[in-house]
């Protein structure tokens, strides 16, 4: 057991703590990772709206802020993280409920779907009271879609700021990637689940699995001591954004943060255009999600047991920060230069598996120091509003220069080049920054 925890530079009091946030960890990302490929193949197979997807996805994101902040403003903190997590879960049952009551477009009643009419995708009143029309499956998979586009960002946002204040200080380096690395292996799980089983389970029992994972990770998060008796914070519900405005490196923050959205919309659209050709069946994209989350978490699995607390440690910040926009960097003009399934895939890999061992417990250990407001209100603005804004703008960005461009994927790929040279200078800046302010 010695040996093990120096390996993981963990000491005997922290053990009970750190297995139990591990074990909440892994069950949100285990929860998230089941729905994950399911939702990225609502988008691919509905490419031609995914602009719109999101503009529905930043829409539901701005509009829970408020509320949001007006909860955690109000409500005990020990509160908030129950009522979250099971409203996502009621989502996720109520989704369950109703996609298994809404009929597939092969076997349709007698109502048939008008396209483009006012009626296409609702309720209808008929003779044998209300009945859903033909299409509207379609209209719940694109509310599943944005749904768990928004609440997994929640989720995870709030889970990593009632870690943060249960491990604070000196110890927070040291620990935040072994915390990462139970997500991680929930992640390896729900992704593995997904690539055996979808093809005999269908999608609905992966809702109902999610939802009760979710509830677990409230008892773990409980044990943790995560989720102590706390008052509320006051302050507005708006008052995230004044706090980010307000605080240097929160707005270099932003800046990152926006930086990254770009790269990664940039990404998540050429993915969908390519599989589109490559892919045409969705059991094959569906695998391909999984086979993507999963080599990914193995590889982000192996790093943040080993490397990252001891690099964030002796190194700071800095090298885990200025990665990700390396491998964007980098990837992008590899698949500039070769558009092929096995670059794709090694580029989602690479991207992802940096972004989740070094980028992520960095970014999460920027807030350090910070008064709890500025974790809960600030990280949560950050983390959702501004996530989902940065994808809306690149994702209308991407549709626009596609319109005008029309040689294809490589020129589309070369114009985000020097967006992700930026972000290398601002990941930069903002280590540096920051490993000084720490000490």
């Amino acid at each position: 057991m010695s040996s093990l925890q120096s390996l993981l530079l963990l000491r005997r009091e922290e053990r009970w703590p750190v297995f139990s946030g591990c074990a909440a960890g892994f069950a949100v990302l285990g929860a998230y990772y089941l729905l994950k490929p399911l939702r990225d193949e609502v988008f691919v197979g509905d490419r031609a709206v995914g602009a719109e997807l999101w503009t529905g996805t930043f829409l539901l994101a701005l509009l829970l802020h408020p509320f949001y902040g007006m909860l955690v403003a109000r409500v005990h903190r020990e509160r908030v993280l129950p009522i979250l997590f099971r409203a996502a879960a009621l989502l996720l049952v109520g989704l369950y409920w109703l996609l298994h009551r809404v009929p597939d477009p092969e076997t349709v009643g007698p109502w048939q779907e008008q396209a483009g009419s006012f009626w296409s995708g609702r309720w209808v009143q008929g003779e044998q009271g209300w009945q859903l029309l033909q299409g509207s499956r379609i209209w719940l998979q694109r509310g599943f879609y944005v749904s768990v586009s928004v609440f997994n960002l929640y989720l995870i946002s709030a889970l990593w700021s009632a870690l943060i204040e249960r491990f604070e200080g000196p110890p927070a380096r040291r620990l935040f990637g072994l915390l990462a690395a139970g997500g991680s292996l929930g992640a390896i799980a729900g992704s593995a689940l997904v690539a055996v089983a979808f093809d005999s389970w269908g999608s609905g029992p992966f809702l109902l699995l999610a939802a009760g994972l979710l509830e677990f990770s409230l008892h773990a998060l409980r044990s943790a001591g995560a989720c102590q008796s706390r008052a509320p914070m006051h302050g507005s519900s708006f008052e995230g954004l004044g706090l980010v405005l307000r605080h240097p490196r929160l707005r270099l923050l932003g800046v990152y943060i926006l930086l990254f959205t770009l790269g990664s919309t940039w990404l998540y659209f050429l993915t969908a255009d390519l599989l589109q050709v490559h892919l045409p069946e969705k059991g094959d994209r569906v695998r391909f999600f999984s086979g993507v989350h999963l080599v990914t978490n193995v590889l982000t699995l192996g790093m943040q047991i080993g490397l990252v607390g001891r690099l964030m440690s002796s190194r700071g910040l800095l090298p885990g920060l200025v990665l990700l926009p390396l491998v964007s960097l980098v990837g992008f003009s590899a698949l500039a230069l070769a558009p092929l399934l096995s670059v794709l895939f090694a580029f989602n890999v690479l991207r992802a598996s940096s972004r989740y061992a070094l980028a992520k417990p960095a970014r999460e250990a920027l807030y350090v120091g910070l008064e709890p407001r500025d974790v809960y209100k600030a990280k949560n603005f950050l983390d959702a509003a501004l996530y989902r804004g940065g994808d809306l703008v690149s994702g209308w960005a991407f549709q626009g220069a596609s319109a005008l461009i029309v040689s294809g994927g490589a020129a589309l790929t070369l114009l985000v080049l020097p967006f992700m040279a930026t972000s290398v200078g601002v990941a930069w800046r903002l280590g540096r920054q920051t490993d000084e302010s720490q000490g």
